[in-house]
């Protein structure tokens, strides 16, 4: 029923700012787990940017029920919650990539039971194009379950088979602008912005840093549309590639005061800007 969607569609998306909000929290903290408790949990543990918990890093190898909340000092988090997980994949690990420490144990048992809850569909983009969708959708669902995965592997969590496998997989090569055209191209590397993290890199990032004129190029076109989020999502590529050595093509800090200004003031576009933030700032070897 129409009622009965919009109402659904409003709790996934209310889960996707809570969590986000949550890593945003984790962040400003220093990087490191410091989201707050639930309103009627008792003293916050000392882990935690997601729903679920995360403990303190350096845990020991991951053990026991994920939905079990005496592994992360919270109740288990909602369907809605483990959605929104899903959702913001590899930047559930942003506060401890940015701090320079590999992915925390904890934080990787809730993104593990997300996975298993919502399981890739496996779709590739031959299969796309066949059923006469954009072939870029599948890339990169394909290319940010990768990556999720990668980080899942090295936090030392439980995985199904199929998530090993995914972390192995490496999809089908992204297309460049000179095949999509830039404004179509940065649009994709948008909805890539995820990969843009420390402890991430390959063929999407290598393009990147290839392209940086037309990032440049789709972050001020986005701002002249007012879509800030698409914005701030190209900037955070642009201070990837400018850690990684590429020179500036944009300056990015008053982009992003512009964001923070006059964007929409939800919590996943102020993690795109606060992310990039961070790696302008430079990151901890």
């Amino acid at each position: 029923m129409p009622f009965a969607d919009t109402s659904l569609r409003d709790e996934y998306a209310a889960a996707v700012e809570r969590v986000a909000g949550r890593v945003l929290d984790a962040l400003r903290g220093g990087g490191g787990p410091a989201a707050p408790a639930r309103p009627d949990d008792g003293a916050p543990p000392s882990g935690a940017a997601l729903p679920g918990g995360p403990g303190p890093t350096g845990e020991p190898a991951l053990t026991g029920d994920p939905r079990d909340p005496g592994l992360t000092g919270e109740p288990s988090p909602t369907r809605a919650e483990l959605a929104a997980v899903r959702i913001l994949g590899p930047d559930a690990f942003a506060p401890g990539l940015l701090d320079g420490r590999a992915p925390d144990a904890a934080t990787a048992l809730v993104v593990a039971q997300a996975l298993d809850m919502f399981p890739s569909t496996g779709t590739t983009a031959a299969a796309a194009t066949a059923a006469d969708t954009r072939p870029e959708a599948a890339l990169v669902t394909a290319w940010r379950d990768r990556a999720t995965a990668q980080l899942l592997t090295r936090a030392g969590a439980p995985t199904t088979p199929a998530a090993a496998v995914t972390a192995e997989h490496v999809p089908g090569a992204v297309p460049g602008p000179g095949e999509l055209g830039w404004p179509r191209w940065s649009v994709m590397m948008a909805q890539l912005s995820s990969l843009a993290l420390p402890g991430l890199d390959g063929p999407v990032h290598e393009l990147a840093r290839r392209n940086d004129l037309a990032l440049a190029r789709g972050a001020v076109r986005s701002m002249l549309r007012r879509d800030h989020r698409t914005a701030a999502r190209l900037a955070r590529w642009l201070a990837r590639t400018g850690s990684d050595g590429v020179p500036a093509r944009l300056d990015l800090a008053p982009v992003l005061d512009r964001i923070r200004a006059a964007g929409d003031g939800s919590a996943r576009s102020a993690l795109e800007v606060a992310i990039a933030e961070r790696m302008l700032k430079g990151v901890p070897a």
